[in-house]
């Protein structure tokens, strides 16, 4: 017991020294911690002072990161200061003096930082802040005639030289320059106003530099340094107080330990020679009954006479054998447990048998289970089976209503595509062009229940094609500027420049898309606005894929929030109930979304009631190398700067307009109404003047013939709707009338003529397909065959094959083409599929097989669907064209070479 305590008082002692040590050890790697801080803070200040305050995003946030690091930092330094305060009066390191020092400096530091931020924001950097001001007006008196060249440039040498070199001779000279200056220019002009602004706003700088003392040993700059540098010798003052009190701390720790470690030694040494002697007879005698009683094997062995008087001569040794006694005991117990544990795991052998026959007799029950999962496996293929019947059922149900509505659409759209290579002025071709859209976007609707059927399939799969973006776009809005018109509601659409217009992607599923939006959005919009933005969602990752997005906007009645969720579920409306002022199949948006998903993008919708609805989607696509349209720059050569007023009362019909015309280097000014319109035109003069029709209190026909009143000769252009006749009725108010949506093209083309003063006539449509042309048969020459059944589709395609100069013959089944087959000779054989007693396709294997001069033969079919097209080519025909016909693509055919000759089989 003693030799223990002489070793506890010793680690005592131990203990004590050396938790001093760690206590002054932790102090001074704190006080290591405020050194990296200072020196980072330093770093930080530096920085700000030598080019952070240059950034740009300072002046706009008020934020910049390396003079808010530096304040953070003294923050945290002045933190730990105060703890590292507290930790000295705990460990009586006796350094409070030196940290006080530290702690008003630190405190300095923060003040004259955030002054300097301050001032910094205040002064700005070149074209920001008060030194922007100041150049915004130097600018403006350099390009204006009002005050002397030689002036502004005296004015601008002292100013540079004063921002550069810091001395106020420079800012005295700037004063007298400008006095001069002033005088020379009319009292109460822009340019007098101007300079006064110039010279406060100098003046002001001056007064920040000086307070700053960039260039000086005085201000808060140097002031600022100087302190980071008093804080520097603080915190060595410090750092050599705490040395000396951690050596001295060292050399007393040093000295007690080799003390109260000889001191140690000297009573281990004693107390060992005491115990040897006491405790090594006993130790043999223990060891001694240890080795009998494992050498009986555990056994009881009878007590001798020596084992009787055996006294120990230490309490230890006396617990030893008090020990060795109960480990027999319990020895013997343990060796009793044993033998009964053996006997309980016979007993649970026994168990186990049972347990195995049970586990035997539920393997044959899920034996049973087996083959039953398997019947009902079998049972949900048949049903499977069934279902696929059913789909096959519904597939060919839906073909043949696309067929049957396909085969009228086609006489439609045909007959109006002939009535468009008619001459016919420009309001007419738009006019015909319309019902052409509009009979396609009638198509499209009835695509939407075949593409959902593919799409539930998994069958739709996109047709990517090369095609000039605009263009669609301008399609589609045309298609709804009519109904836009009639319900008062302006329709617009504005494409960011660095969207790219000539694309790789699928441009009828994009308009299905754009058609069901707007569509939707001119539905449930009883007034204002319908706005259709697109834009790039990101850089340009290469020069060939772009991910574009599509918002349209509308200010209708809006969406509850609980019906958000449930949007683009098919079959599903926002108002399903039998009183719902809107109808509606609620496929378009299901039919969208799931469009927008194949072309690689997503769908949202962002709405409240009675603040319209804002529905936004993206697309991949990929910039085309294909030129497809003619799209010639917008050149406004030699008029640049002209000055055009526009008078619209939609805000946003104007911020198109003005980044527009901005763009063509033109100056647009704004106004809101006819009356502003005037205001504006009575103090300043214009080249041209753009006015809505549809406005408030006075409309654009009453603000143009005020115009004229005041300046008979200034053009003015009419913004005006679909069937709008006010050019027709008012011919000499306007120098043009633009039908909105408005069109870059046409919009470029009228401000170009009006500002040079060219009068816009009513000509014939140039951008046509003269169909019209016998030299196309003499080019194409071919022997013509035409099965067809119907006689609308009979008299259109005979009357647009006669324009092109060739003489086809007829027939109405399959069966009078094989009769005239075996009369005749033909190059060329359109095809109908579905006809009377013999179909096309019938008739189509029978002249592949049975005759020796095989012509061309291409489908001609209003079986529309993928697997329609796979069955005419597996059936022998070359080509494929679904009804209605477009013209572009008969053209193509008719004018393809022929690859190969067939002969017979």
């Amino acid at each position: 017991m003693s030799f223990i305590f002489v070793i506890l008082g010793w680690a005592g002692v131990y203990q004590t020294l050396n938790e001093q040590q760690r206590q002054i050890q932790r102090f001074v790697t704190r006080l290591a911690a405020v050194q990296v801080k200072y020196l980072e803070s330093s770093v930080y200040l530096q920085q700000f002072m030598l080019k952070g305050f240059h950034e740009t995003a300072f002046y706009a946030t008020g934020k910049q990161r390396d003079i808010d690091l530096f304040l953070n930092h003294q923050s945290q330094i002045n933190k730990e200061l105060a703890l590292l305060k507290k930790s000295a009066a705990r460990y009586k390191l006796n350094v409070d003096q030196s940290i006080d020092g530290l702690d008003s400096a630190n405190s300095q530091a923060i003040d004259l930082g955030r002054k300097l931020k301050l001032l910094y924001y205040q002064k700005g950097f070149q074209d920001q802040a008060l030194e922007g001001q100041m150049r915004d007006y130097a600018h403006f008196l350099e390009d204006s005639t009002g005050v002397s060249k030689i002036d502004v440039l005296q004015l601008r040498r002292h100013e540079k030289d004063y921002l550069l070199r810091g001395n106020l001779a420079f800012a005295n000279s700037f004063a007298l320059q400008m006095d001069r200056t002033l005088k020379s220019v009319a009292t109460g002009s822009i340019s007098q106003r101007a300079l006064i602004n110039y010279r406060d706003c100098f003046n002001r700088l001056v007064h920040i530099s000086e307070v700053l003392g960039i260039h000086k040993s005085k201000g808060v700059m140097p002031q600022t340094l100087a302190n980071i540098k008093q804080f520097g010798k603080r915190y060595s003052e410090l750092v050599a107080a705490t040395n000396q009190r951690v050596n001295l701390s060292e050399a007393n720790f040093n000295f007690l330990m080799i003390l109260s470690t000889t001191l140690a030694l000297a009573l281990v040494l004693l107390l060992s020679w005491v115990l040897s002697k006491y405790l090594t007879r006993d130790i043999k005698e223990l060891n001694r009954r240890m080795s009998n009683f494992i050498q009986s094997d555990f056994k009881v062995l009878s007590e001798t006479e020596s084992d009787n008087k055996f006294l120990p001569n230490s309490r230890e040794i006396e617990q030893l054998n008090h020990d060795f006694m109960l480990l027999k005991v319990h020895l013997r117990d343990y060796l009793g447990k044993i033998n009964d544990h053996n006997e309980q795991l016979r007993l649970q052998a026994g168990q186990l048998q049972e347990l195995n026959e049970e586990l035997q007799v539920q393997s044959e029950e899920l034996t049973v289970q087996s083959e039953e999962l398997v019947q009902q496996q079998q049972q949900e293929y048949a049903a499977r089976q069934e279902a696929e019947k059913a789909n096959q059922a519904k597939s060919v149900f839906l073909a043949t209503m696309s067929h049957e509505i396909r085969t009228p659409m086609n006489g439609v759209l045909g007959m109006a595509s002939l009535l468009y290579e008619t001459p016919l002025n420009t309001e007419q071709a738009e006019y015909v062009e319309t019902i052409r859209n509009s009979g396609e976007t009638l198509m499209n609707v009835i695509n939407d229940i075949l593409d959902f059927s593919k799409i539930e399939s998994g069958k739709l799969e996109l047709d990517l094609h090369d095609f000039d973006l605009r263009y669609c776009i301008e399609e589609v809005m045309d298609l709804f500027a009519g109904k836009a018109a009639l319900n008062d509601i302006d329709l617009v659409y504005q494409i960011e420049n660095n969207v790219p217009l000539q694309l790789l992607a699928d441009s009828l599923r994009l308009k299905q898309v754009l058609i069901n939006l707007i569509g939707n959005a001119l539905k449930f919009t009883n007034s204002g606005e319908i706005f259709l933005q697109v834009s790039l969602a990101g850089p340009e990752r290469n020069r060939e894929a772009v991910e574009l997005v599509f918002k349209v906007t509308d200010t209708g009645i809006g969406i509850p929030e609980e019906k958000l969720a449930g949007l683009f579920t098919a079959f599903t409306q926002v108002d399903s109930s039998t009183t719902r002022k809107y109808g509606g199949t609620g496929l378009g948006l299901a039919i969208s979304a799931r469009l927008v998903a194949l072309m690689g993008g997503s769908i949202s919708v962002q709405s409240s009631p009675g603040q319209g609805a804002s529905f936004q989607f993206s697309m991949q696509a990929e910039m085309s190398a294909q030129k497809l349209r003619h799209q010639p720059l917008c050149m406004m050569s030699g008029l640049n700067g002209k000055r055009v007023l526009v008078v619209d009362d939609n805000q946003t019909n104007r911020k198109i307009l003005q980044v527009q015309l901005e763009q063509w280097k033109l100056l647009p000014v704004m106004a809101s109404s006819g009356q502003e319109a005037l205001s504006i035109l009575s103090h300043q003069g214009f080249d041209l003047v753009i006015s809505d029709m549809q406005m408030p209190e006075m409309d654009g026909v009453d603000l143009v013939t005020r115009i004229r009143e005041m300046n008979a000769l200034l053009p003015c252009v009419l913004l005006s709707s679909i069937g709008d006749e006010t050019r027709s009725k008012y011919p000499h108010l306007f120098t043009a009338v633009l039908t909105k949506p408005v069109k870059q093209q046409q919009l470029c083309k009228v401000v170009q003529m009006s500002l040079e003063h060219l009068a816009e006539v009513l000509q014939a449509e140039p951008n046509k397909t003269d169909l019209s042309r016998p030299e196309f048969a003499e080019a194409h020459p071919l022997r013509i065959l035409v099965a067809e059944d119907n006689y609308i589709n009979q008299k259109l395609i005979i009357r647009i094959l006669t324009k092109l100069g060739y003489e086809p013959m007829l027939a109405q089944n399959g069966l009078e083409v094989i009769m005239l087959m075996q009369v005749h000779t033909f190059d060329l054989i359109l095809m109908d599929v579905q006809m009377p007693e013999m179909d096309g396709l019938e008739a189509t294997r029978l002249i592949r097989s049975t005759h020796s001069v095989q012509p061309m033969i291409i489908a001609m079919t209003a079986n529309a669907m993928l697997e329609d097209k796979e069955m005419c080519l597996a059936a022998g025909m070359d080509h494929y064209l679904s009804k209605p016909i477009s013209i572009d693509l008969l053209l193509a055919a008719l004018s393809m070479e022929r690859k190969f000759d067939r002969t017979s089989l």
